[in-house]
């Protein structure tokens, strides 16, 4: 294997960018690791991506001349040294982030390690799955370290190709020492193409036929809560037809939020059964899009159909819950933060990108305290898609909730798919299931009894009626929050003790 050469002046190069991501300076790199072999690199691959490899060799018998495309940051994870453990997790979602950007449909990637992804262009000819690899390697490299990846003596990210046949060991698993020669050869011919016009270096991701693609890092900079408008300038108010504000029309009908739209963030308290106490705390957007229109709350804030309204009130929210998490970590208040995403956000595979700020908490709070809860799933979802997509986000907090329609509460697919619990926004009820609080109560008791049969908690938000508040305690719902338990507070706050006794007349 060619020894590893050190790299002077580099870190120099870096450490601004790097000083603004760590929050602190460069320090010395860490001694030269192999590329891929790691202690748990073999439980690191993803089932699906083994079975894919394995289902390419069968079917084509040896003869589908398939490579393997390999993106490696090891050349990142060394300049970094030990700040990599505390960059870790965001690089690896910003680095899933990119991939899945340029993978394409029918294509598919594992992880594999620290610092190393494997990747099939099934549905490319091999030169375009090569023209990607490259792609994704240098907008990698950029979003890591800003432009001061172009002209770097190595670059961080790498791209490298292997034939499929020759990567695959006899039992069908990866054959991790081949990939490590083909990454280090990578790694060491790179100065040699420097200094030869005519030597192109075996695909890194420091050049491209048309020069290195430039990407500006992402910032994640949460809507001004106090947004002001030039002085002296109003906006261009548009009247909505039917005189209704937007509090009263109907969920299918509210707009997308313009771009001045003022968005805050309010913490309802939500009562938790297992601990009988106000133990966590529900993200409840608000968004004004007029000065003289109420605000729209949760559910309503969200154009019907999602699109780029969701994305933005997502990212908000995120960025907002982020914060807060943070401050509560410090106060240690131990409460639970639920963090309500949409489907169109999150139900795809970009979905890596809105969830990088999760990465600046500690993996003991996301794994403990933080609770993500899944709505505006369309009601023909498939189910792998469904399961895809909670599975990546349970990566990231300690479970996941799925909201349903209280008429059709999916409980079965709720629980196949790997939904912790299923529940109900009351403010999204359609007209003809609006009802007086003994019809309500029904319905949501069926709802009860829907995820019981499944194995699966219920929950309900949105309660404004004291006598609904009770009936959900006594009917067994595990989570339950709105009005008519308590007022929404400007942040989270404390556990607060709140025995099932004061909901039977023994209390408040």
């Amino acid at each position: 294997m060619a020894p590893h050469r050190p790299r002077t002046g580099l870190l120099s190069r870096l450490v601004r960018p790097l000083a603004a991501m760590l929050g602190g300076r460069g320090e010395a790199a860490a001694p030269a690791k192999k590329a891929v072999a790691s202690p748990q690199s073999d439980t690191l691959v993803d089932d699906a991506f083994t079975l894919e490899m394995q289902s390419l060799l069968i079917e084509d018998e040896g003869k589908f001349q398939v490579k393997l495309q390999v993106i490696s940051l090891v050349e990142f994870h060394e300049a970094v040294g030990d700040k990599w453990q505390k960059v870790r997790d965001k690089v690896m979602m910003i680095a899933e982030g990119v991939i899945h950007q340029h993978l394409g449909v029918g294509n598919t990637c594992g992880r594999q390690g620290d610092d190393f992804f494997v990747l099939l262009f099934r549905t490319f000819p091999a030169a375009e799955g090569r023209r990607r690899a490259l792609q994704i390697a240098q907008e990698l490299g950029t979003r890591l370290v800003g432009d001061q990846f172009i002209g770097l003596e190595r670059p961080l990210a790498l791209a490298v190709e292997v034939p499929l046949s020759t990567s695959i060991k006899a039992d069908g698993s990866l054959d991790l020492d081949c990939l490590d020669d083909a990454v280090e050869q990578c790694r060491s011919l790179i100065p040699a193409a420097k200094t030869q016009e005519d030597v192109r270096p075996p695909i890194s991701g420091a050049t491209d036929d048309n020069g290195p693609k430039q990407v500006k890092p992402p910032t994640w900079k949460a809507v001004d809560e106090t947004r002001s408008r030039k002085e002296g300038v109003d906006p261009d108010w548009q009247a909505m037809n039917g005189g209704k504000s937007l509090a009263d029309i109907p969920l299918e009908l509210i707009p997308s939020m313009p771009g001045d739209a003022r968005l805050s963030l309010l913490w309802r308290p939500t009562w938790v059964a297992a601990g009988e106490a106000i133990g966590a705390y529900y993200a409840l957007v608000q968004r004004v899009d007029r000065p003289e229109q109420p605000a729209l709350e949760g559910c309503r804030a969200y154009a019907r159909d999602g699109g780029e309204t969701a994305q933005a009130l997502d990212r908000f929210v995120i960025g907002a819950a982020v914060r807060e998490m943070k401050a509560a970590e410090q106060a240690a208040t131990g409460a639970t933060i639920i963090v309500p995403l949409h489907w169109t956000s999150v139900g795809t595979s970009r979905r890596m990108g809105l969830m990088v700020p999760f990465a600046d908490l500690p993996e003991t709070a996301r794994a403990s305290r933080l609770v993500i809860e899944l709505f505006g799933v369309p009601g023909d979802v498939h189910p792998t898609l469904l399961t895809e997509t909670i599975t990546a986000l349970q990566s990231l907090c300690r479970e996941v909730l799925l909201r349903v329609p209280l008429a059709f509460p999916h409980a079965a697919l709720a629980a196949q798919c790997g939904g912790a619990m299923i529940g109900v926004d009351l403010g999204e009820l359609p007209s003809d299931e609006r009802t007086d609080d003994d019809g309500l109560l029904d319905g949501l008791g069926g709802l009860a009894q829907n995820a019981a049969t499944a194995g699966r908690g219920a929950y309900v938000w949105g309660v404004r009626r004291r006598k609904v508040v009770i009936g959900v305690v006594q009917g067994g719902f595990a989570m339950m929050n709105g009005p008519g338990l308590m007022k929404e507070l400007p942040r989270p706050a404390k556990v607060l003790p709140a025995p099932r006794s004061r909901f039977f007349g023994g209390g408040r």
